[in-house]
This record gives C-alpha cells, sequence and structure tokens, in this order.
C-alpha cells in the first residue's frame, strides 16, 4: 500500500526535529501556560467589578487609561479592596511571567 502511494506521489515528507528545534518548540509552548492564566485573571478581575457595579467609562480594557481607572476603584468593605487588588496583580504576575518567557526566546533566537 505504501509503495503504491508513493509511487502515485500521494506520501509527503515529513522532517522529525532535532533536539535544539524541540527545545525550543518546548519553551514556545511554555508560553502558552502564562498566557492562558493572563486570560483567566482579566475575566475574573472584570467579572469582580462588573458584580459590584464598577464599570469602566472608557473605551477598551486593558488600555493604559484602564490601567490608571483601575488604581482609582474603591469599595467600602477592605475584603474586597483585597480581592480587588489580588486580581490586579494576577493580571501583573502573568504579564510578567509571559515577558520573561519571550525575552528568553527571542535571546535565543537571536543567538
Amino acid at each position: 500500500m505504501l509503495a503504491k502511494l508513493h509511487r502515485a506521489g500521494e506520501l509527503t515528507a515529513v522532517w522529525v526535529p532535532d533536539v535544539a528545534h524541540e527545545a525550543m518548540r518546548d519553551l514556545v509552548r511554555a508560553r502558552t501556560t502564562p498566557v492562558r492564566v493572563l486570560g483567566k485573571a482579566r475575566q475574573h478581575l472584570g467579572d469582580f467589578l462588573l458584580r459590584h457595579a464598577k464599570i469602566f467609562a472608557g473605551q477598551g480594557a486593558w488600555t493604559l487609561a484602564y490601567r490608571r481607572w483601575l488604581t482609582t476603584v474603591r469599595f467600602d468593605h477592605p475584603a474586597q479592596q483585597i480581592v480587588l487588588q489580588d486580581y490586579i496583580y494576577a493580571v501583573e504576575d502573568a504579564e510578567k511571567r509571559i515577558a520573561r518567557l519571550i525575552q528568553q526566546i527571542e535571546q535565543l533566537l537571536e543567538a
């Protein structure tokens, strides 16, 4: 069967990545986890704000104006303020993790 497919030109050549290419693939794959975490962290923060009717009047979330607005959001109960800050930290931590991985990928590509 393989011989028939080969004669007919129906087979496609495959390339097996070497160790270096597979290592780079692992690094790029590692970036996908914090990207997903960032999306979830932003969603949790947005949901929390929405539940408490804290609505950003500007255009677009995660702009510089939105981030400035986040620093002005205040809650009456200290527990809610702690939750807000924790959600903000979760977003910032995921962004830092992504930036670190991107920096490592770029360093390896330049080498």
